[in-house]
């Protein structure tokens, strides 16, 4: 089922989100596929905590990948372990919904984050 998204102003320069030495990296979610219920009532929590990352401009980009058990959210870090770090916190991993966690840098060279 897609979810209704959660819509943030963009800021006026994307550039002045992004820190000079910060870089971007895509994490990748593995989500647990057997607790689609239990995941549904923390979802909110899951969600809210992406919103406050969103808002202190850690957060660039988050969403479910259709049909799948998989999840991209785009962060602003020094490192892997750092974009990793950042993502500590979420309630889905706290609860044990992620399976695995990927982070890798990410080098965008068109469109908004470029």
């Amino acid at each position: 089922m897609l979810r209704p998204p959660v819509f943030r102003p963009w800021p006026e320069s994307l550039s002045s989100m992004l820190e000079p030495m910060s870089k971007i990296y895509a994490v990748e979610y593995r989500y647990v596929t057997d607790k689609d219920e239990e995941m549904a009532t923390v979802r909110p929590s899951h969600r809210a905590f992406n919103g406050r990352l969103a808002d202190e401009g850690k957060l660039l980009a988050a969403g479910p990948y259709v049909g799948t058990h998989d999840a991209l959210i785009v962060v602003r870090a020094d490192d892997e372990a750092g974009a990793l770090a950042l993502l500590e916190e979420d309630p889905f991993h706290r609860a044990g919904y992620i399976n695995e966690r990927i982070a890798r840098e990410w080098n965008p060279v068109i469109g908004v984050l470029a």
